[in-house]
């Protein structure tokens, strides 16, 4: 029988980590089936969510807590097929940067009952002026209706307030 994991590893960064980790991955017939995988300032953070056989579990964990210098946490998570969520939207947020902007749309989103499936922000530098611009990019679902023009006012609401843009599309 198999399992789905996800692992959950950081530490600092340097090369060959993912070429190590996936190595081990492979070496016990594990599949890699979804990741995120980012260097953040001087650390190496990743999730990976793989397909192994059960027996495997062990030796598995055994050897990705040998890996030096390495946080390493695995759960055994299930399959969800019941949570397919038919409307989808991908909402873009780009401003000044401020503290906030991330809980005052995750808020909001909570409190209309939208999962957020992704969340993913940065900050860059403007092209000309070098001021902080911080985008996001967030990936939402729900199993009932939205209606986007109510949603789209909602968020124009909360953007201007912030000192940010926002465009929604439906993914």
């Amino acid at each position: 029988m198999r399992s789905k994991l996800i692992i959950s590893a950081n530490g600092p960064d340097r090369k060959g980590i993912v070429s190590e980790i996936s190595s081990i991955i492979s070496k016990h017939n594990g599949n890699i089936e979804t990741s995120k995988m980012i260097r953040l300032e001087k650390e190496f953070a990743m999730l990976i969510l793989i397909n192994i056989q059960n027996e495997k579990i062990k030796i598995l964990t055994d050897n990705l807590n040998k890996i030096n210098n390495l946080s390493v946490n695995l759960i055994e998570t299930k399959t969800n097929q019941n949570i397919l969520y038919e409307n989808k939207f991908h909402l873009y947020i780009n401003g000044a940067d401020n503290e906030g902007i991330v809980y005052a749309f995750s808020k909001f989103l909570s409190e209309m009952n939208i999962n957020i499936d992704e969340i993913n922000t940065k900050i860059k530098n403007a092209p000309m002026s070098a001021t902080p611009l911080f985008m996001m990019d967030i990936i939402i679902g729900s199993k009932s209706d939205i209606n986007k023009q109510k949603l789209n006012k909602k968020l124009n609401e909360i953007s201007e307030k912030l000192g940010v843009e926002v465009a929604i599309k439906k993914f």
